[in-house]
């Protein structure tokens, strides 16, 4: 028994030596974070921030680079997807962030590339994609020792991805409200003519039983009965139902302007699981 205590508290141990290895989120980080000081210059890191940022505001999609000098034991993915969680990179409801980490060669081994993907891109950037991108345009650049040539030709090849599928998403968000305000629509227009046939139902009925009535006398003639409800008709004044139909098809309309932003994202919180490629160099 003591044997086994023992183990798992190693275990504990090694857990949080690995976690230990993951930097914390610096705080208000740019998208381009150089913890390894590998990229100079800082002209590059201004467009690259600019370029991701301007993502950010138009699709809500985040994408977050970072350069560390030591992985801690893990290899590429298993840290960018550590570090994604801690610092929740994406949205927190449909986990939209994507997390790049560059670890050059130095005294602590070779040189090896991260991609993890939150799970509202796995779609949009899939495992294959993400090893080519690495293998073909990055690579190349790296064993040259040029990070920043190979970081950018990352971040140019993802960022149309990332906006053509947000497109596509959109077109078809906005496509499915379409149908719904139709189909709300159509419903309304159901209830009033239900309302209107139930009041015309209502009146038709009431003639009669009036008519019934005139039979009675023993003085009034067929011909009596049938006009008699046309010395009677000033007394249309029980017609407000159909004004309850307009009300009811302004409540049925108001919904659809709560909606007029299809997407609405929270910062932080982004969940990542096995999306992602390693690549050593």
């Amino acid at each position: 028994m003591k044997f086994k205590l023992v183990l798992i508290a190693i275990a504990l141990m090694a857990c949080s030596v690995i976690q230990a290895q993951v930097p914390d989120r610096p705080a208000n980080a740019a998208p381009v974070v150089d913890l390894a000081g590998i990229i100079n210059n800082d002209s590059l890191v201004n467009a690259l921030n600019a370029q991701l940022d301007t993502l950010s505001k138009q699709t809500q999609n985040q994408i977050v680079v970072v350069t560390v000098d030591d992985l801690g034991g893990l290899d590429g993915k298993e840290f960018a997807t550590q570090l994604g969680n801690k610092w929740g990179i994406g949205g927190k409801q449909l986990s939209n962030g994507f997390v790049m980490i560059v670890k050059p060669r130095n005294d602590k081994g070779a040189g090896e590339i991260g991609f993890a993907t939150g799970y509202g891109l796995e779609g949009a950037l899939p495992d294959v994609f993400c090893r080519r991108l690495q293998d073909d345009y990055m690579v190349p650049y790296f064993k040259d020792g040029d990070y920043a040539g190979g970081i950018k030709a990352a971040i140019d090849e993802i960022v149309p991805v990332v906006l053509d599928d947000y497109s596509k998403s959109q077109s078809q968000a906005l496509a499915s409200e379409g149908s719904k305000k139709k189909g709300g629509t159509g419903n309304v227009w159901l209830i009033i003519a239900g309302i209107i046939g139930a009041v015309s139902l209502f009146k038709i009925m009431r003639r009669r039983s009036k008519g019934a009535v005139g039979v009675q006398s023993p003085q009034a003639s067929p011909l009596a009965v049938e006009e008699k409800p046309k010395t009677e008709e000033p007394e249309k004044t029980e017609e407000p139902e159909p004004d309850d139909s307009d009300d009811e098809a302004e409540e049925e309309s108001k919904p659809t302007e709560e909606e007029e932003k299809p997407y609405k994202y929270d910062y932080g919180g982004g969940e990542f699981g096995g999306g992602g490629a390693s690549t050593k160099f």
